[in-house]
């Protein structure tokens, strides 16, 4: 039986990326640069970090990041909403006497501006950000260290995320794993499930017999 839950954020709990690539997709094209959003969103989805290298390394002057960050953050967080059924999901994880973790990249000031926007930072028991000093995924610390602090059963903790590095540091850390796809994409490592949408999820989650 499932009962609890490891969300990656961006991509997986929360549909952020259609935001980010537009605003730095604008944030390019101030500077000159005219860029493909496949190919913004296909490095975004590594890290953010390597999204900028990328640019500069091709002549982008730094000062475009400077006017992605400025625009990100005068974003208006309702552009950026939870995946429909995300709060529903957590909100039965938690009344079932579960718990939701959140692993992400993100740094902690913009997950907070989220979550509290969306009134869903009380759904979570631990949210592990940049800031807390793991080393990113795949490398699985992140995951082995929330499991022990918290307790958790690995065979009944499920793990969600829409990258590969996701689903490797949670098969690694010994979760079960399921892929969010939303562009029907496949992972590629072996996972417990592969779903589309959450409403899927809730009802593996309810019908799962371990």
């Amino acid at each position: 039986m499932i009962e609890n839950l490891i969300w990656d954020f961006d991509g997986s709990l929360f549909n952020t990326y259609p935001a980010m690539v537009r605003l730095f997709k604008q944030a390019l094209a101030i500077h000159g640069c005219d860029a493909y959003e496949d190919e913004i969103l296909s490095l975004m989805k590594e890290t953010l970090g390597k999204t900028v290298d990328f640019y500069l390394d091709r002549g982008v002057d730094y000062a475009f990041y400077k006017d992605f960050k400025r625009m990100e953050e005068e974003l208006n967080p309702v552009e950026q909403p939870p995946f429909d059924g995300a709060r529903d999901l957590c909100s039965r994880i938690k009344r079932d006497g579960g718990k939701n973790l959140i692993i992400t990249h993100r740094a902690r000031r913009t997950t907070f501006k989220l979550l509290n926007y969306f009134d869903m930072t009380s759904l979570f028991s631990e949210i592990v950000t940049r800031e807390s000093g793991f080393k990113r995924k795949p490398n699985p610390d992140a995951f082995i260290s929330t499991i022990r602090r918290h307790r958790l059963e690995p065979a009944s903790t499920l793990s969600i995320g829409d990258r590969d590095l996701d689903v490797m540091a949670a098969r690694d850390a010994g979760t079960r794993t399921c892929f969010f796809s939303q562009d029907g994409s496949k992972p590629s490592i072996d996972v417990d499930y592969i779903v589309d949408d959450l409403l899927q999820l809730e009802r593996i989650i309810q019908e799962d017999p371990l």
